[in-house]
């Protein structure tokens, strides 16, 4: 292949069109809409992830992330480490931070990860499920040596683009300088490009598209997407500016196609490889002058990898294939070419990963990110979350990027420390995500340099470890996270909007200075392990919309500032060590969340202030120490979907304005001390699914309204007073999956209805004097895994249809009045035989024979 023609004459024909200015493109309004489109996208992600809950495609199992995985690759030369920053300098201004040097060492370590991400293909394939595999060992990085991150040593040489001869009646602009003239203007002798004529289409892509070989050999996605090309416009003229571009983009658009599984796996593939112009192609969007701008096929099912014929979209802007899961292998390095790209967007794929026919991955990829990438200097947005790239960070290959606003690696299997080099990103990075690696180290004080920062994500960097924040794995090995304190030095970022820092094992107090972030508006520092008060300048941030501080050594002062705070959305605070009143005054008029979870030394009353907060969505005040009745005010929650008060001292009746709170999903009030009746009024509560009102003194019957709740799902009346019968009403819990009515004081026979209620996984009866005999329609529940009759006074013999009862584990029937056999069928259950299996069979007298039962009373 000649290398003089790499650089097609598209580009040149693009930047003809830039310079002469018959493209009007606003580079700032499209940086501006397209940050806010991506924002957007990331906020509605990163609401879910709120809590711990980030690991949704590949963090079910601990990793051993003991891998030679280096993707952003470090220059081999000796390392200058940065001088150190003091850990707390209230006067230190960024001015005086010392200048950084370039952490270049190549790191060298090995391994084999214990978990990969596999996924599952089908006809019509959906979101894949991830199964552990094991990989043998790799290189991910190889030996190589690149320049500073400021830029290569020497400048590649700059290729004049290919002229094709001048057709008649058609100018053709040419090159001198690298400046684009008129072919009126005077040239200097010599000064032109070389001229190349082209002998067919197939010369041309050979020459400027495709590796040697390629395109000729069968069955290749480059000879398919020539192929097409050749059968739907094959009158297409290389030797003209506009012949090139259309074969250029089609034959790369083509090649996309069939390397990604086009013809067999895309959702959409509207007017694909049709005669048209590519630009009414399903997710490819042109410019007025037919150039593609735009490729996004996001969500639509590709499967493959991405070709180097990528190139020849020499105009493109966007490139957005997020959401397909089963792209993997390398970016092309031929992306590098793309020098117009101000958004790659690749999120949730298998980059860094090789895939086999299954989509399950195999094994991991050198040099998954070219060094290329440097070359993009127009780069805004550069999004890799949710991969498989791995090994340690280094920023040399994107400190080149003065332009990025916003870099995205979270969820991938990044390892090591967060290199100091971090304070040479570009000036311009306005969002930075390394959340969910499993990172070490600590949190480098140069992030302090970063000043224009809006949102900083270092969150889950012991995305393996059980429990959270203690940096052991499943097995209880020790395992790296980002330890150490919160570096004072964050206090000069005053343009932070977002700071995320949880689950990580940081120790020490909160530094007053992050009372000079004054734009914060989420502080999201949860599972670590910090300790000590929370400083008055932190709870007086102004703008501050979700704070969650949970699962620290915080305290014992409860921050009752945040209580008085309009701005606020959400507060988390549970798992500290407060000792202090429950607040009586709320000034909180946006609060759609309030915890103090396992907060056992909250003491004092739930007032009727709380009617204040008419926007709460959900109130856990589970195991506090409040001792008071509910407030019947709380009636006035009308948008309230939680409520859980599980473990206080509460007294007095439910109240019946509960019932009021029509958007109520979840009322918890186990282990209190109320008293009173089950009020039939929550019948009215449509949109229930779980009521746990157990461990009470609750007293009457068990209100056969509560069979009208269609959407419930659990229903606990266990350990109260509970008399009379069991309702036969309860036709109407199509939804029921757990009910327990166990330790009260109900008589009568168990309804033979509860056997069309299909989705029931659990019934207990125990401790009762439920008399009669045990229906048999109660085989037909097929999801039934556990039933406890025990302690009542049941009588007549096992039911034979106990026997399809397949998802049995637990069955207790002792202390009753039973006879005969125990169904054999019972004991061969299959796929799994019982767990647990008791009866009356203690000895050859016993009214009850069982050989299968693993204890006998």
């Amino acid at each position: 292949m000649r290398n003089v023609v790499t650089l097609l004459s598209v580009t040149m024909v693009s930047a003809v069109i830039d310079r002469l200015g018959e493209i009007n493109f606003n580079r700032s309004q499209f940086v501006t809409s397209l940050t806010e489109a991506i924002s957007g996208r990331e906020h509605i992600k990163e609401n879910k992830l709120i809590r711990s809950k980030i690991h949704n495609r590949h963090r079910e199992s601990p990793l051993d992330r003991n891998v030679t995985s280096n993707i952003f690759a470090r220059p081999s030369v000796s390392p200058v480490p940065p001088s150190s920053l003091p850990s707390s300098s209230p006067s230190i201004t960024p001015s005086s931070l010392p200048s950084l040097q370039i952490l270049s060492e190549t790191p060298s370590y090995s391994g084999t990860p214990s978990l990969i991400p596999s996924q599952t293909l089908s006809s019509n394939p959906t979101k894949r499920e991830r199964v552990p595999i094991n990989l043998p060992p790799i290189n991910i990085f190889p030996s190589t040596t690149f320049p500073p991150t400021n830029g290569f040593e020497t400048q590649p040489p700059t290729l004049s683009p290919i002229m094709a001869p001048q057709q008649i009646g058609t100018p053709i602009p040419t090159v001198f300088s690298g400046e684009f003239i008129s072919p009126a203007m005077s040239i200097p002798q010599g000064s032109m490009a070389p001229i190349i004529q082209w002998t067919s289409i197939e010369e041309y892509l050979t020459e400027t598209l495709t590796d040697d070989g390629l395109l000729q050999q069968i069955g290749t996605p480059q000879n398919l997407a020539y192929t097409r090309l050749m059968a739907t416009n094959p009158g297409l003229d290389p030797n003209t500016l506009q012949g090139q571009i259309d074969i250029s983009q089609r034959y790369s658009l083509n090649s996309i196609y069939y390397s990604t599984s086009g013809p067999s796996m895309w959702f959409s593939r509207e007017n694909w490889l049709s005669v048209e112009s590519p630009c009414g192609w399903f997710g490819v969007t042109c410019d007025s002058n037919g150039f593609v701008v735009e490729f996004s096929l996001r969500e639509n099912d590709l499967f493959g990898t991405l070709p180097s014929e990528i190139r020849g979209l020499s105009a493109l802007r966007v490139l957005d294939l997020g959401d397909n899961f089963s792209i993997y292998g390398r970016i092309p390095q031929s992306i590098g070419q793309l020098t117009k790209l101000r958004s790659i967007i690749l999120d949730a794929n298998s980059l860094g990963a090789e895939l086999d026919n299954s989509g399950t991955p195999v094994s991991l990829v050198s040099n998954a990110v070219p060094e290329e990438i440097m070359n993009l200097e127009n780069l805004v947005t550069l999004n890799l979350e949710t991969n498989f790239f791995g090994g340690q960070l280094a920023f040399n290959l994107i400190s080149p990027l003065t332009n990025l606003e916003s870099l995205n690696l979270r969820l991938n299997y990044f390892t090591g420390a967060i290199p100091s080099n971090v304070g040479e990103l570009p000036k311009s990075l306005l969002i930075l995500d390394l959340s969910g690696n499993t990172l070490t180290g600590t949190l480098p004080t140069e992030f302090g340099l970063l000043t224009q920062l809006q949102e900083l994500r270092v969150a889950q960097s012991d995305a393996s470890a059980v429990p959270k924040g203690t940096c052991i794995d499943a097995n209880s090995n020790p395992k790296g996270c980002i330890t150490g304190t919160i570096p004072s030095q964050l206090g000069f970022l005053t343009n932070l909007k977002v700071l995320w820092l949880f689950e990580n094992h940081l120790q020490g107090v909160l530094p007053t200075e992050l009372g000079n972030i004054l734009t914060l508006r989420e502080l999201m520092l949860f599972t670590n392990s910090l300790s000590g008060e929370i400083p008055a300048s932190v709870t007086g941030l102004q703008n501050l919309e979700i704070v969650d501080l949970s699962t620290n050594y915080l305290g014992p002062a409860l921050p009752l500032p945040f209580f008085q705070k309009p701005s606020l959305e959400v507060l988390s605070l549970g798992i500290n060590i407060f000792a202090d009143q429950f607040p009586t005054t709320f000034n909180l008029p946006k609060i759609r969340t309030i915890s103090l979870h396992q907060s056992i030394n909250v003491t004092g009353s739930l007032p009727n202030t709380i009617a204040q907060l008419t926007t709460l969505n959900s109130l856990d005040l589970y195991s506090c120490s409040l001792a008071s009745t509910i407030p019947t005010e709380i009636g006035n929650l009308t948008a309230l979907e939680a409520f859980d008060a599980e473990f206080n001292f509460l007294t007095g009746s439910i109240p019946l304005e509960l019932s009021r709170v029509e958007s109520l999903e979840s009322l918890n009030l186990n282990y209190n001390f109320l008293s009173g009746t089950v009020p039939g009024e929550f019948a009215f509560l449509q949109r229930l699914t779980f009521l746990d009102l157990g461990f009470n003194y609750l007293t009457g019957s068990v209100p056969p309204e509560l069979g009208f709740l269609l959407q419930l799902e659990v229903l606990n009346l266990g350990d109260n007073s509970l008399q009379g019968r069991i309702p036969n009403d309860f036709l109407g819990l199509s939804s029921i999956r757990k009910m327990r009515f166990e330790r009260n004081r109900l008589t009568g026979t168990i309804p033979k209805q509860l056997g069309s209620l299909e989705k029931l996984e659990e019934i207990t009866f125990l401790n009762n004097t439920v008399t009669g005999t045990i229906p048999p329609e109660l085989g037909n529940l097929e999801l039934l895994t556990s039933l406890d009759l025990a302690y009542n006074l049941l009588t007549g013999n096992v039911p034979e249809s106990f026997a399809q009862l397949t998802s049995l584990n637990f069955l207790f029937l002792e202390k009753n009045k039973l006879s005969g056999i125990v169904p054999q069928g019972i004991c061969i259950l299959t796929p799994d035989p019982l767990f647990e299996l008791v009866t009356d069979c203690e000895d050859p007298n016993a009214s009850v024979a069982c050989s299968c039962c693993t204890s006998c009373s």
